[in-house]
């Protein structure tokens, strides 16, 4: 029998702060309250801030495919450094993630190399094209399926996503859309907004988001099925949003870190670690994700992790691909450029960190005795610098390189085994 005894912890529970001691034994929480009982290993926390890990149900682990960017080991270990005990990957890889043999396939994958709880999305049509919805009710069976995606593009079909909505409601699943109007683009790669005029690039527009956040949501209207809107950018996203969910709609949207804190304004030199899809939007748009966020109007914080070799991402901004890492460093990232600064509490920020994703995927993100310890612990006095060399992905496609950020991460302890201690 092996006791884990965490000493002095300011524990986020039940959605408030108290200060506590936590003993685990064999994985599982024996006390939470006020402990003096022996225990093989004591980590004395000095008031760090505990929570539960961490669930990122939006991420790109690259694998099968395209493991040149990024693996399920390294993808997970940079997760797993970044506090998360659970990811969702999304299904654009190759072969993508339409069929039961290459679903099964990612299941042995997982139980081989990932680091922390590892999930999917099968994909909502076949090889991500649009035109035939995959075999819905075979690809749920396999326990690592959580619901339906095809990220990276939109469904451009009104046809095709009402039958999706329609049998995914069958099996009371959820549609994770990518929401992107196609007609709207015209080879952009940043927002259209004075900086894309400014540089003579093309600029990338607010309706090609909203106009499909609104077809689907009059969908949902009618089918009054589980929907969740992916990366949402726009401050038109978040009306259309709101207005659903006060009907009374089973729908919810996520942010991403990067949208949370930078705008059009941010980028430097036509980098492109900073573009990313959709892009950095208008001061005006990012507030209005944060009053969304701290309403409750967005619910999850989701990473978007999206990997790309050095050399693809390298490319002028008009040819690299679209996307930044982001799970390692999202936490203390969204700590001190928002939290400190005043812009959301952070009661609420770990409340869209875990139990709002676990929520909208049907996990569990509570803590409680007799359960599984899935918990993670930060010193949010200290502070250091974002280095390349310090990163766990196989890739360094981001923005924040040489920034400070305070919160540095002391022990995630996943499904009940303690696999990072710093």
């Amino acid at each position: 029998m092996m006791r884990l005894l965490l000493k002095n912890a300011h524990l986020y529970r039940h959605q408030a702060f108290s200060d506590t001691d936590v003993l685990i034994e064999d994985g599982i929480i024996k006390k939470i309250g006020a402990c003096n009982e022996e225990a093989d290993q004591v980590i004395d926390l000095h008031g760090a801030l505990l929570s539960h890990n961490f669930i990122d149900i939006h991420t790109h682990l690259r694998e099968p495919g395209f493991e040149h960017k990024e693996t399920i080991s390294t993808g997970s270990a940079s997760a797993l450094y970044g506090g998360y005990g659970t990811i969702v990957a999304m299904a654009n890889t190759l072969p993508c993630m339409d069929d039961k043999e290459t679903i099964e396939d990612f299941t042995k994958r997982c139980e081989k190399d990932a680091q922390v709880k590892t999930y999917t999305y099968s994909a909502i049509t076949e090889g991500l094209k649009g035109q035939k919805v995959v075999d819905m009710e075979e690809n749920i069976k396999q326990p690592i399926v959580l619901g339906f995606s095809d990220d990276g593009k939109g469904v451009q079909k009104d046809e095709k996503m009402k039958e999706a909505m329609t049998r995914a409601k069958a099996l009371d699943s959820i549609i994770v859309a990518h929401c992107e109007d196609e007609s709207e683009l015209h080879g952009g790669c940043i927002h259209e907004g004075h900086y894309a005029k400014e540089h003579g690039l093309i600029g990338i527009n607010s309706a090609s988001e909203y106009k499909q956040v609104d077809r689907d949501l009059h969908l949902v209207d009618e089918i009054h099925n589980r929907y969740h809107i992916c990366h949402i950018s726009t401050k038109e996203t978040v009306a259309l949003l709101g207005a659903s969910r006060a009907r009374g709609e089973r729908v919810s949207g996520e942010t991403s870190p990067h949208h949370l804190i930078l705008t059009e304004d941010n980028i430097q030199d036509c980098h492109p670690n900073y573009k990313m899809n959709p892009p950095l939007r208008t001061k005006e748009d990012r507030d209005a994700i944060i009053k969304a966020v701290n309403d409750g109007v967005i619910t999850v914080i989701a990473t978007d992790h999206a990997p790309h070799a050095r050399d693809e991402k390298s490319k002028p901004i008009d040819k690299a691909p679209f996307g930044i890492i982001g799970l390692q460093h999202a936490f203390p990232l969204i700590y001190t450029y928002i939290v400190e600064e005043g812009l959301i509490k952070l009661e609420t920020v770990l409340d869209c960190l875990t139990t709002g994703p676990a929520k909208t995927l049907n996990l569990d993100a509570s803590i409680e005795e007799g359960m599984k310890a899935d918990l993670c612990a930060f010193d949010l006095n200290k502070e250091y610098t974002i280095k390349e060399e310090d990163l766990k992905s196989k890739a360094c496609n981001t923005p924040f390189l040489g920034w400070k950020v305070k919160g540095a991460l002391i022990m995630n302890i996943v499904d009940g085994q303690l696999l990072v201690e710093e």
